[in-house]
């Protein structure tokens, strides 16, 4: 019966790889509440610690005025790339630890385990945006003045989060683009095997565990490429745009800015969450983490790191 259920199980998958024990009896596999949990706690740790080490102004005073001292910054055009190194090195490491943990046995490669897990669900860049959003007042000693076309003063705008939170959805954006890869795999698997056929009896006879993952990587692939594309858009404007904006047009993008908040937690954030609760328990010890607390410290870890590079050290 066991052997039975893995093989319809491995059927189901779109990979081959798989991480299991060596021994069923010796080693326990975490429950689908313990994998998912680890990704719950890892999100809000990172995104309540994103509130302090994401402020250029609390990093400012925090490394005794030495660095993040600009409070017009645009190091984020290129930490960004930092991050999603850190974030592709995090997700390395994790494989790297589930190969050499005794007694499991991981047949899979570096590379598709540090892909996959771009997948993950991420939360601390979609409160970071918003939080960029807010405008520190000027004080006689924080105020810098810029001179504008029409040769007027003007105060240059204190975000002490916009750095961090353009830097983070800058690099979420290319881990969007990577996740479509696995998304992309995991449809065209299903739709191969009839999985979307929804009068078929192929479709009825797939367990929820099964719908779930198909579902979710269904609605990240749709979503995830509409959504991909305005954030291109907006990544193109940012790069090419030098001028400061107007009041009104402040207004506007902030208006803009919280839709695209909005539906990135509903759509692309919310399809992870629905891809890896069908996946955890589809696989079931197919898919067996070992260290789920060492897995947890490195993504929050190297998350955070990230988080303070992108707030601007100049």
């Amino acid at each position: 019966m066991v052997h039975n259920a893995t093989s319809n199980t491995t059927q189901l998958l779109p990979w081959g790889w798989s991480i299991t024990p060596q021994d069923d009896h010796l080693l326990l596999c975490p429950s689908a509440s313990r994998i998912l949990g680890t990704f719950a706690l890892v999100n809000a740790l990172v995104t309540a610690l994103s509130i302090p080490f994401g402020n250029r102004v609390f990093l400012n005073w925090l490394t005794h005025r030495r660095f993040f001292k600009n409070p017009d910054s645009v190091d984020h055009r290129w930490t960004w790339i930092i991050t999603v190194g850190l974030q592709l090195s995090a997700n390395a490491l994790v494989g790297y630890i589930f190969q050499r943990s005794p007694g499991y046995n991981a047949n899979f490669k570096i590379w598709e385990l540090m892909l996959f897990f771009t997948v993950r669900p991420r939360l601390s860049w979609i409160a970071l945006t918003v939080l960029g959003l807010y405008e520190r007042s000027s004080t006689r000693r924080q105020r810098r003045l810029h001179k504008t076309e029409n040769s007027k003063d003007q105060p240059i705008p204190d975000r002490p989060w916009g750095s961090a939170a353009k830097s983070q959805a800058f690099a979420e954006v290319a881990l969007q683009i990577m996740a479509l890869y696995v998304m992309g795999t995991t449809v065209h698997f299903g739709a191969r095997h009839g999985y979307y056929k929804l009068k078929t009896t192929t479709y009825k006879s797939l367990p929820l565990s099964a719908h779930l993952m198909y579902s979710g990587a269904m609605f990240y692939l749709v979503s995830g490429c509409l959504i991909i594309f305005y954030e291109l858009c907006g990544l193109l404007m940012e790069y090419g745009d030098e001028t400061h904006e107007s009041r009104n047009e402040e207004d506007e993008h902030s208006g803009s800015i919280l839709l695209f908040v909005w539906v990135n937690l509903t759509c692309t954030w919310m399809a992870s969450w629905i891809f890896w609760a069908g996946f955890v328990r589809l696989a079931g010890n197919q898919y067996c983490p070992p260290k789920l607390y060492a897995q947890g410290s490195i993504w929050g870890a190297f998350s955070l790191f990230g988080i303070a590079i992108g707030a601007g050290a100049a």
